[in-house]
């Protein structure tokens, strides 16, 4: 028995060079440019799946039970039975050990670089992050693409969904919902939430107050989680959804706004019979109407920063400060 790759100490940086690189662009030269950047240089139109490891090893006996976990022990672990000599694995934790074996033999181990965003591949949806990595632990909450619909999770993805991020809860704030749009794809024993939501100035509204109180309810409690929450593309109703929980842990503008912008590497447009051809569409913090919903925040807590701004309008909105801070005990690192 021979561990071949990783080597023993490897570091392994979860997101692919492409999201790297558009990440970096927002930072230094803004997302517009970021934008315009990824339009010039991508050759498909979604790059929100992150990076795989591929594991290699030599071996005598026909099956090979590769195993890997975060614990030097093995207390629990993902095991594969093949008759192959490699196999590839996705959907790292940021900033974390892990062990690998084969066989029972003496474990190697590698890390993941700390990097602020988690991308998640759960096959036949689009657009899945982690929300954690900054100041929000890892493995509690998802956004994501619809399950159903336009997007259909395959076999393969809800064993991802269920097993390999043990998700609890599936919040749809899906607005249009109709007809088998509406049903669970995982049963109706699975806990399922549908609270139709909006985006921008229309959060504003009276309805989508209420709404918005239904909604962090539903985060206070900490039966529900793991929690995957999505709309239809996993972009702007979820966009508003993880500005609002990062805003209650106090992330900084620039993380919020970061998050918001990384829905740009995934595709909006997936309607085979639509005129539209498939292509990116920019989440950038300069469109009209983003500015012109954090333009509105300010009423709510003048000259102060957008977190706070975010929490008095979830106060305005009658969510208690008892229900923001049973949120942020359960999400905060």
């Amino acid at each position: 028995m021979k561990l071949l790759y990783p080597v023993e100490n490897f570091v392994f940086d979860t997101p692919t060079e492409l999201q790297n690189a558009f990440s970096d662009k927002i930072k230094t030269s803004g997302d517009i440019a970021a934008f315009e950047w990824l339009e010039s240089t991508a050759e498909v139109n979604e790059y929100s799946h992150p990076q795989t490891l591929n594991f290699s090893w030599e071996i005598d006996e026909e099956v090979s039970v590769f195993e890997i976990s975060k614990y030097e022990d093995f207390r629990t672990s993902h095991i594969i039975k093949t008759n192959k000599k490699f196999c590839e694995i996705g959907n790292f934790e940021v900033g974390q050990k892990y062990f690998w074996r084969v066989n029972g033999c003496l474990p190697r181990s590698f890390t993941t670089l700390n990097n602020f965003t988690r991308f998640i591949k759960i096959d036949g949806v689009k657009n899945v992050r982690d929300l954690g990595g900054n100041k929000i632990k890892q493995g509690v909450l998802y956004r994501g693409s619809e399950l159903n619909g336009e997007y259909d999770i395959t076999e393969t993805g809800k064993k991802t969904f269920l097993e390999e991020l043990s998700i609890h809860t599936e919040l749809d704030l899906r607005g249009e919902v109709t007809g088998r749009f509406d049903k669970c794809v995982f049963g109706s024993e699975f806990n399922y939430k549908f609270i139709p939501y909006c985006a921008y100035s229309q959060v504003f509204e009276e309805k989508a107050k209420k709404d918005i109180c239904d909604i962090m309810q539903l985060f206070a409690d900490e039966k529900n989680y793991p929690i995957y929450f999505h709309c239809h593309a996993g972009a702007d109703r979820t966009g508003m959804i993880a500005l609002f929980l990062r805003a209650l842990v106090g992330e900084d503008e620039e993380s919020m706004y970061l998050d918001y912008a990384l829905t740009t590497l995934s595709c909006e447009h997936p309607y085979s019979n639509a005129d539209l051809p498939e292509s990116f569409v920019a989440r950038t913090t300069n469109a009209g109407n983003f500015i012109e919903f954090v333009e509105y925040l300010e009423k709510y807590a003048p000259n102060k920063s957008l977190s706070e701004k975010i929490k008095a309008f979830l106060f305005d909105c009658g969510v208690t400060t008892e229900c923001m801070e049973k949120i942020v005990s359960i999400i905060k690192k």
